[in-house]
Formats: structure tokens, sequence, C-alpha cells
């Protein structure tokens, strides 16, 4: 496997998210994610721009590299 780090592109493993995230910091094993919130589309596409982001904070296990 892969090791995942700053900067990658990852998708979350847990129901009810979707699309993919940035790893924006690692911590602690704890990885800080984001995504942009205006301009998603329903297939997890999204455009760029926006100001609004999600973000998540989620364990290695919670995670895969896309």
């Amino acid at each position: 496997m892969e090791k995942i780090k700053v900067g990658d592109l990852v998708r979350v493993l847990i129901v009810g998210v979707d699309g993919f995230y940035t790893v924006d910091s690692i911590e602690d094993g704890v990885y800080s994610l984001s995504q942009p919130y205006s301009g998603m589309g329903t297939r997890g596409h999204y455009s760029s721009g926006g100001s609004y982001k999600h973000t998540l904070e989620v364990p290695l296990e919670k995670i895969k590299k896309a």
C-alpha cells in the first residue's frame, strides 16, 4: 500500500461521505482533510473556486488513496 502524505487526494471510507478530499495535515495519526463545498456536483466532481471547505479529521483506516 502506498503511503498517504500531505497534498494527496483520498476517498473517505465512511457511509454518506462522498467525493475526493485533499490531505491538509497529519498529526499523531489523525489526517485532516478538506474538500471545496461550492460547485460540488452529485458525482463528487467540483469546480475550482469557492471559499467554504468541508473538513474532516479521520484515522488512516477511514481513508484510501485515490
